[in-house]
């Protein structure tokens, strides 16, 4: 009886703020006038997608052994405040994926979480971080994405009772768009693809709180207690020279995402996506080297664990 007393209340509190959490985002204007120039628009997208972001890491029907294929999701990720949360279907198909949404309404939903509905979608979808891609980029991604070919693939969330009572909490992330940096093997371009494209952080900051969010003053520190259905403990990718990255040199770190073997000789596990991102430019693969050379240096131990296979 109390359980479904508190489940009535949950529904009365989603119907309530229905239509509030997210419809008041608009949608971003896209023309050349607005973002830029729409020349190399969907390699760009392919670029970012299969080589960067690596979003089929999640999104591809299997992502543990062909993060190349279709994106039609199903991945779930579990976990006490969400429930069963499943990757989202990006395929262009009408009817389970996201052929009914203009490439606005995708820009929308990378950059602030908002659902072509108006709701808001659960923060597995790592908006919070892709808030700060630029509307061209997140444009590149959306014309990608609407290239693929349909394939028709139900994907289904099962919520916990605890994530429906705070899913009316939600907010989308509504700071306002910045043009990327001028691109080359900086710094501030290194913090732009680590940090908001290729998204490096979201695995190797740790997370803490009931909520489970990103400490931001221990950026790249990496974890010893990642979300329990990592396989691995994402690294600390500080220049802190006797747990992190401090000794290595730049051709090391390339090297090592080239070859998926670091200085030390140990072979990365299959959980990070070296064989993905090491398709990307030495250019790009530079200036994130070159942007995690600037952080501070933290001392955080993080164990290996040993992974089959890896």
């Amino acid at each position: 009886m109390l359980r479904r007393l508190v489940e009535r209340a949950a529904v009365a509190l989603l119907l309530a703020a229905a239509g509030g959490c997210g419809g008041g985002v608009a949608l971003p204007e896209l023309s050349p006038s607005a973002v830029g120039d729409t020349a190399g628009l969907l390699a760009r997208g392919a670029y970012i997608v299969r080589d960067a972001a690596v979003c089929g890491g999640c999104h591809a029907a299997d992502p543990g052994h062909a993060p190349d294929g279709d994106l039609s999701g199903g991945l779930e990720f579990k976990d006490w405040r969400l429930g069963t949360i499943r990757a989202f279907n990006l395929t262009p198909d009408s009817a389970t994926g996201i052929g009914g949404w203009s490439e606005a309404a995708i820009v929308r939903a990378i950059r602030t979480g908002v659902h072509a509905n108006g709701g808001v979608l659960a923060p597995v979808m790592p908006y919070a971080w892709f808030n700060g891609m630029s509307e061209r980029d997140a444009w590149a991604v959306a014309r990608y994405l609407e290239s693929r070919p349909a394939v028709h693939h139900p994907v289904k969330d099962s919520h916990s009772l605890f994530y429906l009572l705070g899913k009316p909490f939600i907010r989308p992330v509504t700071r306002p768009a910045a043009a990327a940096p001028p691109a080359g093997p900086t710094a501030e371009y290194g913090r732009y693809l680590a940090n908001h494209v290729a998204i490096c952080v979201d695995c190797h900051t740790p997370r803490g709180g009931l909520r489970s969010t990103p400490k931001l003053d221990r950026l790249f520190a990496g974890s010893a207690s990642p979300p329990r259905d990592f396989p691995a403990n994402p690294a600390n990718l500080t220049p802190d020279s006797a747990t992190g990255i401090g000794r290595w040199g730049e051709d090391e770190f390339l090297r090592t995402l080239r070859t998926g073997v670091n200085p030390r000789g140990d072979t990365l596990n299959p959980f990070m996506p070296w064989r993905e991102l090491r398709r990307m430019s030495d250019d790009d693969l530079r200036a994130i080297y070159r942007y995690l050379r600037t952080i501070p240096p933290i001392r955080n131990e993080v164990p290996r664990r040993k992974a089959a296979g890896g």
